[in-house]
This record gives structure tokens, sequence and C-alpha cells, in this order.
């Protein structure tokens, strides 16, 4: 009987000093936030946010852009540069070709002659042009003849080069033969984005 009393004097006092001690470390101790409830809710809310701000800033400055229903827009060109390659095209006794329309955002970047063939870099994709027809260095893997949307007849051929393989369109128009390639960072780079392209080219006088 006595035993049982200790025993339960003890344990009493044992949970006694247990609960001074939490309730001590509970006040020196900073409280625990809760978690939120849905957190990848405000990820998104705030990823939310900072895209529609993009939206609106890029809004401004392409809403002068008219954009076609293929996409494209009326190109225009730096004076210096279109001159210099219309120069350059008369010295190779051949007629100048540029895209009228092209993809927003599309540049003339330069010109030059490499080999008796004209080489017009734009910041999206390159176009030689020469008065013959031009080959490539490498024997095509592939090719396919296809029929543009002004009726000038082309054709596709896969190059495997030293960067891998690579699609180059050609076609002739105005006594002018054309290889253009589209760049692998364009975001339009598909085989009938660079027909609609080509559909554009036209002599330049």
């Amino acid at each position: 009987m006595n035993t049982t009393g200790k025993t339960i004097s003890v344990i009493g006092g044992g949970l006694i000093a247990i609960g001074l001690l939490y309730t001590g470390i509970s006040f020196l101790l900073p409280p625990i936030l809760p978690a939120p409830s849905s957190p990848s809710q405000t990820v998104s809310t705030i990823r939310h946010h900072h895209i529609d701000k993009t939206h609106r800033v890029s809004s401004k400055t392409t809403s002068s852009a008219t954009t076609g229903p293929n996409g494209m827009t009326a190109l225009s060109y730096n004076p210096a540069i279109k001159q210099t390659a219309l120069n350059l095209a008369k010295e190779l006794g051949i007629h100048l070709l540029l895209p009228s329309q092209a993809y927003p955002g599309t540049t003339l970047v330069e010109s030059y002659v490499d080999d008796s063939v004209l080489n017009l870099e734009f910041n999206n994709m390159v176009a030689m042009e020469s008065k013959n027809p031009i080959m490539s260095s490498y024997k095509p893997g592939a090719s396919v003849n296809v029929t543009l949307a002004n009726g000038v007849p082309a054709e596709w051929l896969l190059i495997y080069g030293v960067g891998g393989g690579a699609y180059r369109l050609l076609f002739e128009e105005d006594g002018t033969y054309v290889r253009l390639q589209l760049f692998h960072g364009y975001i339009p780079a598909g085989l009938q984005n660079a027909e609609e392209i080509a559909d554009q080219f036209m002599p330049v006088s």
C-alpha cells in the first residue's frame, strides 16, 4: 500500500515536472508558423503576375507590326545594307532577290560575295544567290521537289555536314538561283515556314 502510494506520487511528481519544463520551453522558443495550405498555388500566382507583366511590355513594343494570316509581316531594310547587297548583285550580274515579308524580327544584317555567290546574312536565316545553280560541297542525303505558292518550282535538300543534318531550299526566280536555310534557333524553322518565306522573294531594282 505504501509502495503503491510512493509509486503514484513519484509518477505524479514526474508528470508535473515534465509539464513545467514544457511550459518553460514554450515561452523561450519562437512559435512554429503553419505551412501554406497550397504552396503550389502561391508559386503559380507569382509566376502568373510575372508573365502578365512581360506580356504587357512586349505587346507595347510589337503593337505597330501588322501580321498577315500566315504570321508574317512586311519586312523593312536598312537603306545602306540594302544598297550594298544591290551593288554586289550588280557586280555578279544577277538580279537581287529579297523577301518582301518575313516573320517579325527578321533583319538583314550584312551581305558579301564568296566564290561568285552573294551571301545574304539575316539574323535568323541565310540566303545564297548566284547566276548558276548553287551546289553543296556535301552529297545530299535526300531530296524532294516541291512547288511554292507562287508557282515557282523548288527542291529540298537534306545535307549532312560538320554540324549535322540541315535542310536547304533551292529555287530559281528571275534568272537568280537561291539557296535558303533557316537557322536552327529560329522559332518558326519548319519546312513549311521556309517555303512561305521563299514565296516572298522578289526582284529588287
